[in-house]
């Protein structure tokens, strides 16, 4: 089969594989559509990853063509799967927090991925709750976008962004549109959207956002204060991996608002120098999120699933696997918003 496999920094590339094997409970996949995330990104500026060589690609729906037995009401089942593989049975999973399940390990990052043909299944995500059936109505395409729109989803849950809220989300990539899209869903009163790039900005303004500020040609403190009448925003996610960002969240949140640091900073630059009397004196809630527990990637494929949350918006291009490195490079390059690939 076919498969984009990660060796090292810079060094991704399209080759032929051994179809994986079913050895023990489980299932295959065939990949019907996978969308490359700015984890998979990261992981090729970087090399980091726990395999290497490790085939990408995580955010994915298919078709499950063989299962072990106490599976075998999946085949020929159209499923997502959460590709974070939890024990089920820690302390952490037990409360039902299966992100901090320190037996975690994820599809595409630890274990190979969905930019291939085929993909294991492993017994732990049917046991845990991470594996769902696709509605008829719903593609692929779109199914394979539950997954980071469930991460946002927690997010947004965690934030507790509810009707009525003035919610202000910097950087207006894939991610902060998303949290565009279920921040309308929830109730949001207006939705201030910041970025530097005029063009996500007219994509954000088309697909929502009450108001839009280029922050590299406005001062982001100062507008966002004139929209909210000197108040600040309610609520604030951060959706871009930069420190400036997380020093402006603290400037534009409103006392006794919230703060989520969404996006992770890169490597070398996690420490942030900020006034943290500002959280003291506002009494600011802050707090960072990232993956899905199985229910809320269960009821985020529900929102989708329901029309109340359109992901059709963001999926800009697609490919087939033989292009695979083109697709990679689209992305690499932000030239669209979702791209899939389509083995």
């Amino acid at each position: 089969m076919l498969a984009l496999r990660l060796y090292g920094k810079e060094d991704l590339r399209l080759e032929d594989a051994d179809v994986p094997r079913l050895e023990g409970a489980g299932a295959i996949l065939r990949v019907r559509a996978t969308s490359i995330c700015a984890t998979d990104i990261k992981a090729y500026t970087t090399g980091a990853r726990t395999k290497i060589p490790v085939t990408l690609g995580h955010e994915f729906a298919g078709e499950i063509i063989e299962a072990s037995e106490e599976h075998q009401k999946y085949v020929s089942k159209r499923v997502i799967v959460n590709p974070n593989i939890f024990c089920g049975r820690c302390e952490y999973c037990i409360m039902g927090e299966h992100v901090l399940c320190p037996n975690r390990y994820a599809i595409g990052i630890d274990v190979d991925g969905s930019f291939a043909e085929y993909v294991v299944i492993p017994d732990r995500a049917f046991r845990v709750g991470g594996v769902y059936e696709i509605p008829a109505h719903l593609s692929y395409e779109e199914a394979s976008l539950v997954e980071p729109l469930s991460a946002c989803f927690r997010g947004q849950r965690k934030l507790m962004i509810g009707p009525g809220d003035v919610v202000a989300i910097i950087g207006a990539g894939p991610i902060g549109l998303m949290h565009l899209k279920l921040a309308k869903a929830f109730g949001a009163a207006k939705v201030i959207m910041s970025e530097i790039d005029e063009r996500r900005l007219e994509i954000a303004a088309k697909l929502g956002a009450d108001h839009v500020i280029n922050s590299a040609k406005e001062d982001i403190e100062k507008r966002v204060m004139e929209i909210t009448s000197g108040k600040g925003a309610d609520a604030v996610i951060v959706a871009v991996g930069a420190g400036s960002a997380q020093k402006d969240a603290l400037k534009i949140v409103a006392r006794g608002g919230r703060i989520n640091f969404f996006a992770g900073l890169p490597a070398g630059k996690e420490e942030v120098p900020v006034n943290t009397n500002i959280i003291h004196y506002k009494q600011i809630i802050l707090l960072g999120t990232s993956m899905q527990t199985p229910y809320e990637f269960k009821r985020t494929l529900d929102l989708v699933a329901a029309g109340i949350v359109d992901v059709k918006p963001l999926i800009t291009h697609m490919f087939g696997l033989k292009n695979g490195l083109e697709a990679f490079s689209t992305a690499l390059k932000g030239e669209g918003l979702k791209v899939i690939i389509k083995p």
